[in-house]
């Protein structure tokens, strides 16, 4: 017998319910413990699902990728050199300070892997083996891990071989000591499900007029009516942490048509790529991990190359091109 559409509804919300938890940090690093897979990066979390759907080794050795098959065709060596960088960033390689840029002309599938790859993010974080679990009261979703005082890092590590990187944002290391007293057994932990839509471990950001674009769509801003609860621009309360860098914490940022954008921007994006930080007004810098994609079309990458503008570390692939370009 069919089933019908209102019982594949329940069966719908009853498995989101199901997968929906709470708990506090303590409770969070016993599962940690019993599965590290839980700790893994962004560019760890991509490579992993894209692995996940199926590879298929052909008769000359080469990898095919089920994720793309029914979506991209004949592109299959650009294909391969996007996984390769996932590939290297996930283990850890300097290859994942790079801003991934796909160029090419139109219609040559570049936006169409992006959105490939947010759609499979936004269904993986929904199941077991994808399961994404943050800070419950940090606007960035923050791994719980950075919880972790610096000085216990290392001996975490030799005994889990799970590496720590991350800090606090300003807001949660300011909740950690007034709220919490410094305890960070007892901070709240919940299971998160990346949403392009929600806003929600995947972000977008398409340039526009340079005069009239503001930096903080991508960093966040002051919030102008909290200043005076909070007595100074300063106080992580009085911040949106809501800039697209802000958002995609843990998961994938587009930047649609990155080298049309103003050169302020991309250096912002220089000190996320390379350091991993994210630098506003008055706070330090902010930890992000996040694997930034951007596409552009030949013209442009030309032009860039042309104005000596290579300010943002980029690692290429092209659509029509066996050769990657590797710009500092």
């Amino acid at each position: 017998m069919e089933t019908s559409i209102f019982e594949k509804i329940e069966a719908h919300l009853h498995h989101h319910q199901m997968g929906a938890w709470t708990g506090t940090f303590h409770e969070y690093l016993a599962m940690v413990l019993k599965q590290p897979c839980l700790a893994q990066r962004a560019h760890a979390r991509l490579y992993t699902m894209i692995k996940a759907a199926g590879v298929e080794v052909d008769d000359a050795g080469k990898e095919h990728y089920a994720f793309f098959e029914n979506d991209l065709f004949g592109i299959d060596e650009p294909l391969a050199r996007v996984v390769e960088y996932l590939k290297a960033a996930a283990m850890g390689s300097d290859v994942g300070r790079r801003v991934l840029l796909l160029y090419g002309p139109p219609s040559s599938g570049k936006s169409q892997l992006v959105i490939l790859l947010k759609h499979g993010l936004e269904a993986y974080t929904q199941t077991d083996a994808g399961a994404v679990y943050a800070l419950a009261n940090c606007p960035q979703h923050e791994d719980p891990l950075n919880l972790l005082p610096h000085a216990l890092r290392r001996d975490f590590q030799d005994e889990t071989g799970i590496h720590v990187e991350g800090e606090l944002c300003p807001l949660c290391a300011l909740y950690l000591r007034e709220h919490y007293q410094g305890d960070m057994y007892r901070v709240p932990v919940k299971r998160i499900f990346f949403s392009e839509k929600e806003r929600l471990g995947i972000g977008t950001f398409v340039p526009s007029d340079p005069k009239s674009q503001d930096i903080a769509e991508l960093v966040g801003s002051i919030d102008l009516s909290t200043i005076g609860e909070y007595g100074t621009e300063s106080d992580p309360r009085a911040y949106r942490f809501d800039g697209e860098l802000n958002v995609a914490n843990r998961g994938l940022m587009e930047f649609i048509e990155m080298l049309k954008a103003d050169e302020r921007f991309l250096y912002v994006l220089l000190t996320r790529s390379q350091e991993k930080n994210i630098k506003t007004g008055r706070f330090p810098l902010i930890y992000a991990d996040e694997c930034v994609i951007s596409h552009t079309n030949e013209t442009e990458f030309n032009e860039f190359l042309a104005n000596k503008r290579g300010s943002c570390p980029l690692y290429v692939v092209s659509r029509f091109f066996s050769h990657q370009w590797h710009i500092d």
